[in-house]
């Protein structure tokens, strides 16, 4: 189960130190009635015996058991928050000294765990904001602004606009855009002599002045253009959820609500268009003629559930942009976007129309992309590639929430509603975060010439730093996983071969996520293999790398090493077509010049 923090007010709700308790009760039938018991086999195990928030100092201790509570391996990631005590780690290696009830599986060192019930508290980080923590340094505003003058005209298709599509590419493009008027607003902001209003979470007040007086020189899209974007922004994104079909005015790719698995699973497009005009062609087909629901290789198997997570998201972060541009248009369409949310990270047992978090696996902490039917059949069970994209559809879901709060203000049954969305967003994204960086992003802290790894800890009260620990085997030599099943860890992925795709799909989208999501020590461990994966790509396959947008990527990723003018630099060299590729549909010039300008310098 799940106990979510308080109503606001409350000191457990408290913006800057939300936290969820997530419960394991495994529900394990006692076999004492039955005349077993272990009293005197001298079973060693890890002892949950207070199983509280962090705050309340949990305590796990060895000692010969003798009840009849279950006995339960824990990963890694359960043993740190069941708050392991100082005896159980090595102040050298940083890792947990070698028990007989501890083994090393698949997912990390897993230990034996006494207790039938496990307490996982969950702290949800600091609140989501459309904003990275600090401005973008003063002498990259000028660049941004010309960028935004023209991104901000970008005219979505006309397939777009009728819904005329699959519903994972068309919807990259609405949060790329949707990113296009948050920037706008926030260089607005700093502009008008208002910095404040961009609440940044760790800016010195000096390098805001300097953005401000930055941006009091600079031209900014007029308000016409803003309100022409935003007007085709909402017709794309509310075209999606308007019933009917395009024969009554609804999506040409219909939604439809599936009573036997409880989902919002889409009908396909058959789309046909004519060759000089791709972006103006149409669906011929009509429900019941649905190809994603007798076909699971149709739209990313949409029809089979597959890849929810990573195509909602997108329209949900889109519509958080709209509701908080346009109210009333947010209020009207709430109960309409839940269906997004309730389909892939439904909250409420009490809902008997969706199951509750579809994509979620509590047990391992991540989600997982494969629905009903892998499109592969593969014996590995179920699997994810983009790690980011998860991460970044439950950011969606938690920037609505609270966009959605500020909508409703004094509508107590709608506000409780808006609330319960932004914590399921903050929550899930905590994990999902978590995960990637222990399943997904593959690397070890550094270590010393004789080889330990370097990890500082004190006694007391103060706090004890510890380190990354891989993993995975050291025969697995990559950074990244691409793909990561139930029983496998691969380097590729779906739809390429390049190593390059295999990094770059853990890396999108460019938002303020990004930042809680990539280490920096692990970013520094991946550039170098990135710059030569793309290099590569590029001479064995025509450009590749560049022409498919994963040099945006690549210089993202070079500003999360630190590197940010030079970043900068390699993003404006960077043609002007790339940004409108396949590859590349997410991300505007501006958005990129924005997320490398705002990262930590070294």
């Amino acid at each position: 189960g799940t106990h979510f923090p308080e109503e606001e007010g409350s000191e457990s709700s408290d913006d800057e130190g939300r936290v969820t308790n997530v419960v394991f009760d495994w529900d394990a039938t006692n076999a004492k009635s039955r005349g077993s018991t272990m009293k005197g086999k001298g079973v060693t195990a890890v002892t949950a015996s207070s199983l509280r928030a962090a705050s309340s100092s949990p305590f796990i201790q060895k000692e010969e058991q003798d009840d009849h509570s279950l006995l339960m391996f824990a990963l890694p990631h359960h043993l740190e928050t069941l708050a392991l005590n100082e005896d159980n780690v090595s102040a050298d290696s940083g890792e947990y000294e070698e028990d007989p009830m501890c083994l090393h599986t698949f997912h990390g060192r897993t230990c034996l765990v006494h207790g039938s019930v496990w307490n996982l508290s969950i702290s949800h980080g600091k609140p989501h904001s459309f904003l990275a923590d600090r401005p973008p340094v003063a002498g990259a505003i000028p660049s941004i602004a010309e960028a935004l003058n023209d991104d901000i005209k970008f005219k979505l298709s006309e397939n777009v606009l009728r819904g005329a599509a699959d519903t994972y590419f068309p919807a990259k493009i609405l949060a790329k855009m949707s990113r296009v008027i948050e920037i706008n607003e926030e260089l607005q902001n700093l502009k008008s002599g208002e910095p404040e209003s961009n609440n940044y979470s760790d800016a010195e007040d000096a390098s805001v002045e300097e953005a401000a007086s930055a941006a009091a020189e600079i031209t900014l899209p007029s308000e016409e253009d803003v309100e022409s974007l935003l007007d085709d922004l909402q017709q794309s994104v509310e075209i999606w959820l308007n019933p009917g079909g395009k024969e009554k005015g609804g999506g040409e790719a219909e939604f439809l609500y599936d009573a036997s698995w409880g989902g919002f699973v889409n009908c396909g497009c058959k789309y046909t268009f004519e060759k000089k005009h791709p972006g103006e062609g149409s669906c011929s087909n009509t429900f019941p003629d649905c190809p994603a629901i007798k076909d699971v290789n149709e739209d990313f198997g949409n029809g089979w559930y597959n890849d929810h997570h990573f195509h909602y998201g997108y329209h949900i972060y889109a519509a958080a942009v709209v509701a908080k541009h346009r109210p009333d248009w947010g209020r009207k369409y709430f109960d309409r976007i839940l269906l997004y949310i309730r389909d892939i990270a439904n909250p409420s047992a009490d809902d008997k129309h969706f199951p509750m978090y579809r994509q979620k696996d509590w047990y391992l902490g991540n989600s997982w992309a494969a629905g009903l039917m892998s499109m592969e059949l593969s014996p590995h069970g179920r699997e994810q590639e983009s790690s980011s994209e998860a991460i970044a559809a439950f950011e969606g879901i938690a920037l609505y929430g609270n966009v959605m709060m500020d909508v409703f203000g004094e509508d107590e049954g709608k506000l409780g509603s808006a609330r319960l969305v932004r914590n399921v967003g903050e929550l899930l994204t905590a994990m999902e975060v978590s995960a990637a960086n222990r399943f997904w992003h593959v690397w070890g802290s550094k270590t010393d010439e004789e080889g330990s790894t370097i990890v500082s800890t004190t006694k007391g009260d103060a706090l004890k730093s510890i380190p990354h620990i891989n993993t995975y085997p050291k025969k697995y030599p990559q950074p990244v996983v691409g793909m990561m099943y139930d029983t496998m860890a691969s380097f590729q992925t779906w739809f390429a071969p390049e190593d390059v795709v295999s990094y770059g799909i853990q890396l999108i989208p460019l938002t303020a996520v990004a930042e809680r999501r990539d280490d920096p020590e692990w970013s520094n461990i991946l550039y170098p293999l990135y710059a030569k994966s793309c290099e590569d790509a590029n001479e064995a396959n025509d450009g590749f790398c560049n022409e498919n947008g994963w040099s945006i990527v690549q210089a993202a990723l070079l500003s999360e090493t630190g590197e940010v003018a030079d970043a900068f630099e390699m993003a404006q060299e960077i043609p002007e077509e790339v940004f409108i590729s396949d590859g590349a549909c997410g991300n505007s010039l501006s958005n990129t010049l924005w997320f490398i300008s705002t990262r930590k310098q070294s």
